[in-house]
Parts: structure tokens; C-alpha cells; sequence
């Protein structure tokens, strides 16, 4: 399922990133570690993964940085077969953003790939519910 999601990814990155980053974000987050992070650095997993852990532990983000930070941290473990800790990092993205449908939907694969079928459907549905053409986005 997480296989193609790296490409979709980069896509959400400069959507999310044209749209967070605002006069307070600009300020907080260091745009190299969100560059990092949110994958347009075309970094290992590894960097990718620490960048993201310093945005959300540096305390210096709002609400839409964490947001995104805890986001692409978790879609990176998902895509590297980690998916008991991508589902946490789902969670806090929605957390920060309780509109964000790409995180309903990865939270949603990654409980699919886990064996909770109940769990993956409440958030496919909830993701739908946001993005009515969600599922056309990830499954390109």
C-alpha cells in the first residue's frame, strides 16, 4: 500500500507547505529541517525521520508545523514497513489538524496493513468525509 505513497507524498508536501507556512510559521519552524522533513529534500529515511523529530520536540511550532512534522514522520515509517509507529504519528497530525484527510487516510492503510479493519474503515470514512476524491489521490 505504502509503496506508491512517496511520490503522492511530495505532492501533498508543496500543497502543505504553500499553505502552512504563514508569518508565524515562517518564524518558528526552520525551513530546512520542515525541508527535510516533509521530503522535498530528497533525503535518506533516516534524515527525513530526525528532521521531523526536531520540528516537533524543538517546541518552537504551531499548530499546522506539528502538523505536518508528525504527519511526514509517520508516512516515512509507513513507507519503511513501520507502521505501529506510524499510526501514533497519524494520530497527533490529526490532533494538530482534525481536517487533514491525507492523515485520516494514511492512519486508515496503515490499520488496514495491521489487521484492524474496523479502525481503517472509521478513518477511511472519515478521510471521505473531508475528501470526497481522497482514495483517487493515494491510489494512483
Amino acid at each position: 500500500m505504502f509503496t506508491t505513497i512517496r511520490a503522492v507524498a511530495v505532492g501533498v508536501s508543496v500543497a502543505a507547505a504553500a499553505f502552512s507556512v504563514g508569518p508565524v510559521q515562517a518564524q518558528t519552524v526552520d525551513p530546512l529541517q520542515m525541508k527535510l522533513c516533509d521530503g522535498r529534500g530528497g533525503v535518506p529515511d533516516d534524515v527525513q525521520i530526525s528532521a521531523c523529530t526536531r520540528i516537533i520536540k524543538s517546541g518552537r511550532s504551531d499548530a499546522a508545523g506539528l502538523n505536518i512534522a508528525y504527519f511526514y514522520r509517520g508516512l516515512t515509517y509507513a513507507q519503511t514497513g513501520r507502521c505501529r509507529l506510524a499510526i501514533p504519528d497519524f494520530t497527533a497530525a490529526i490532533r494538530y489538524d482534525p481536517k487533514d484527510p491525507d492523515a485520516y487516510w494514511s492512519r486508515h492503510a496503515c490499520k488496514q496493513e495491521l489487521g484492524d479493519t474496523a479502525g481503517a474503515a472509521a478513518d477511511k470514512k472519515a478521510a471521505k468525509a473531508i475528501d470526497p476524491k481522497i482514495e483517487d489521490q493515494w491510489t494512483q
